[in-house]
């Protein structure tokens, strides 16, 4: 009896300890609920506003897109109008006329400086006499700046509203001469602001920094409508007035609430990045708060059904953890452009492979004259390309190899391979498959591939696979300036010349920050006329203080990879210049003088303005200047290099083809360039297999040269029986060492000194 009460008292204390942690368990639960949803209140709080910042951004970002595409059309028009010094109204009209049949302008026209102007629409009817001169975008435009109105109501369709477009014409001098004008429905803006904000429920309105309502969207107005100025919102703090006087004035976003009828809305006013307008996008917070009632409902359904639901929310919060971590490693890890991985997955996935046993190759690859697609085709059509490339990648990777685009139009990835001639063939198969593609697309594109392979050793294991990348990246450059697809594979050779390069660029900077470069002069003599002194080619000697005289051949090559050519170009013509115009000053007779240009150079949009106003800076006579450009500049761009040999020559430079003949040749490009001056190039008379054949090609072309009344000079001449065959074929002008080799400019003023009597 006494064990059954023992027994009974155990029973009752453990039922009394389980109701305790039953209860305790409970209150843990309650507890947990009451701070999950404080804590889920505070995060969808915080989701609010970045669902806002968001939306605000997307609209910001489309409407600058709009305008600035607008604006970007505009100004090729303004450009070439002013350019073209266009200003007979009929040419004009027909300008505009042209330009804005492929536009979605519903009407464009020039205005003169005093305000009047003429529109004409897509059909072709014109508004003559609308006088624009009080009007603010007109003015503004007037200043220099290039203009959009607010939607102001169409003066010539009924019930309709339309946005004016301003910019500047400028002619060659940088002057204002007119302003170009076009018209956008205000509907075009207003699509922008319609797209729906959570399911349609919020709305985006756009005020100036006035506060003046200036465009609102239809959804607001279905959901009653909004007033007219920001200072008529309802339901404001004066705390949350005063911050959204003062974004105004500054310039800055804000959140805030308001009431819309009686609704309560959440809400962001931001700048929208054109003119001083202002984005408003509104949210109903009742919309917002729906997922956090159905949070709390679940919430209550944890204090009634404790342990199951306590699992439930347990659940849900992994669920959430996980898919904000998708959302998260997606930011960290893919290619917005792709879809695929980034670099950043790449190098963390490459650093497993690399592992793995067999041989592994790093592939870096580049497509060559993707920038000119770019600026031909618009960037759309290059983002479709890189992922076309991309696709094409997938398509022949091996089931265990890696890749991803690095950046631009750049890729990189891993293979494995038996020997190195399967990454040849690959290459090979991927050049074929890209152009097969391209020609099945008919774009055109002529893009090349250009890649670099870097394959490992043993001894390379404490290489990164960032540094592998690089090596990879070398190999590519060191044949990016070669026509055509190409492959190379890495070697010590390799970065070694490149380390060099890196060093000589640096020491170049220098070099020329200090005046080390220094102008030779090779002169040209007339062998028709006594073999008298014509001029000479100025040339650079880079003379450095401890290393003496560095050739030309050594840190040309460097400087025209990057990009440093250009200057030194620059230098050289405005030493050539200076000493042109002191020799001049002295009394010196005319000589003429050529200077080399490079590509780099020539493509520079200053190209024409820098070399006209050094020119007039010094005050050379026209005629006596002489730029030289070679053929290679004419590949890909022959219509360019016409244009502006015709634009030099009209500012009094000669023009001189150099190094006819170096490559490949073009009568095409012979008979098309307006140049004045033929170089054969030293090639002609270095080692021919057969002088009857060398001479009769020589020959025919200086006769070609002379009948298009183009002079002819050979360079490189070096013997005395080939000065004589070129008098006898006609040819005007030798240089070479057989007169005269480059020389410093105190001995060529002396040579100009002992020719000025003959």
């Amino acid at each position: 009896m006494g064990d059954t009460k023992v027994w009974e008292g155990e029973r009752i204390r453990a039922n009394k300890r389980w109701n305790v942690t039953a209860v305790l368990l409970c209150l843990c639960f309650v507890l947990g609920s009451i701070l999950f949803l404080t804590n889920m209140g505070r995060q969808y709080t915080k989701e609010n506003l970045v669902l806002l910042d968001n939306a605000a951004f997307q609209h910001e970002t489309a409407l600058v897109k709009q305008v600035e595409g607008d604006f970007q059309t505009l100004h090729g028009v303004a450009v070439f109008a002013g350019r073209q010094d266009i200003l007979d109204p009929e040419q004009l009209i027909r300008l505009v006329g042209e330009v804005n049949e492929g536009n979605a302008f519903i009407r464009m026209g020039l205005a003169s400086l005093t305000g009047e102007l003429e529109l004409m629409e897509l059909g072709g009817k014109r508004y003559p006499g609308v006088d624009i001169s009080e009007e603010e975008f007109f003015r503004q435009a007037l200043a220099g700046r290039d203009m959009i109105s607010e939607p102001v109501p169409d003066p010539y369709r009924d019930g309709e509203y339309i946005n004016y477009y301003a910019v500047p014409v400028r002619n060659g001098e940088e002057a204002i001469v007119g302003v170009l004008c076009a018209v956008n429905g205000a509907d075009v803006v207003r699509a922008i602001i319609e797209a729906p904000l959570l399911n349609d429920s919020g709305y985006t309105n756009l005020y100036s920094s006035r506060g003046k309502l200036i465009l609102s969207s239809g959804t607001a107005l279905a959901n009653g409508g909004q007033p007219q100025e920001l200072a008529g919102l309802a339901g404001l703090s004066e705390k949350e007035r005063a911050a959204v006087e003062e974004a105004l004035e500054q310039n800055s976003s804000v959140h805030f609430n308001y009431k819309a009828g009686n609704t309560g809305m959440l809400a962001v006013l931001e700048p929208s990045g054109v003119e001083d307008w202002f984005v408003l996008c509104s949210i109903p917070v009742a919309a917002l708060n729906q997922r956090y009632v159905v949070t709390s409902a679940g919430a209550m359904l944890i204090i009634v059904a404790a342990c199951s639901l306590f699992t439930l929310l347990l659940w849900r919060q992994r669920r959430m953890m996980n898919r904000n971590q998708a959302v998260v490693e997606r930011l960290a890890y893919e290619d917005s452009l792709t879809g695929g991985r980034n670099y950043n997955q790449f190098l963390m996935e490459a650093e497993l492979v690399r592992r793995q046993d067999g041989w592994m190759a790093v592939w870096y690859c580049d497509l060559k004259k993707f920038k000119y697609y770019n600026d031909a085709l618009g960037y759309a059509a290059g983002d479709d390309m890189l992922r076309r490339m991309y696709r094409l990648f997938e398509r022949l990777e091996q089931p265990d190899g890696l890749f991803c685009r690095l950046m631009a139009d750049n890729f990189v990835g891993l293979r494995w391979y038996a020997e190195r001639e399967e990454l040849t063939e690959w290459f090979s198969r991927v050049v074929r498959e890209f152009h097969q593609e391209e020609s099945e697309t008919a774009s055109r594109s002529y893009i090349e591939l250009c890649m670099g392979f870097y394959c490992p050793d043993p001894s390379d294991s404490g290489l990164t696979v960032n540094e592998m990348v690089n090596r990879a990246n070398m190999a590519q450059k060191s044949i990016k300036g070669e026509s055509g697809s190409r492959c190379a594979f890495f070697n010590e050779t390799l970065r070694q010349r490149f380390q060099q390069e890196a060093a000589m660029e640096a020491q170049g900077q220098q070099a020329l920050a200090e005046g080390q470069f220094q102008p030779y002069f090779q002169p040209k003599f007339d062998i028709q006329h006594g073999d008298r002194l014509a001029g000479a080619e100025v040339l650079c000697r880079w003379i450095h203080p401890q290393k003496g005289m560095i050739p030309p051949d050594q840190f040309i090559p460097v400087f025209e990879k990057s990009g440093l050519i250009m200057q030194l170009d620059r230098y050289m013509f405005e030493q050539a210049c200076s000493w042109y115009r002191r020799y001049l000053d002295g009394g010196g007779a005319r000589i003429n003088l050529a200077v080399n240009v490079s590509r780099a150079g020539l493509l520079r949009e200053d190209f024409v303005d820098y070399y006209v106003r050094v020119k007039e800076t010094y005050g050379i006579p026209d005629g006596a200047m002489e730029l030289e450009v070679t053929e290679s500049l004419a590949l890909g761009g022959e219509e360019l290099l016409c244009q502006l040999v015709r634009e030099l020559q009209a500012h009094g430079f000669t023009c001189s083809l150099d190094d006819f003949g170096s490559g490949y040749s073009s009568l095409n490009l012979l008979k098309n360039l307006p140049i004045r001056v033929l170089k054969l190039d030293i090639l002609f008379f270095q080692r021919s297999v057969d002088k009857v054949r060398e001479r009769i090609v020589v020959r025919n072309i200086i006769n070609m040269a002379r009948e298009l009344k183009i002079r002819v000079i050979a360079e490189g001449v070096e013997e005395t029986e080939s000065v004589e065959f070129l008098r006898g074929a006609g040819c005007d002008i030798v240089q070479g060492y057989v007169f005269a080799k480059p020389m410093p400019l105190a001995e060529f003023e002396a040579l100009l000194a002992g020719s000025a009597g003959k």
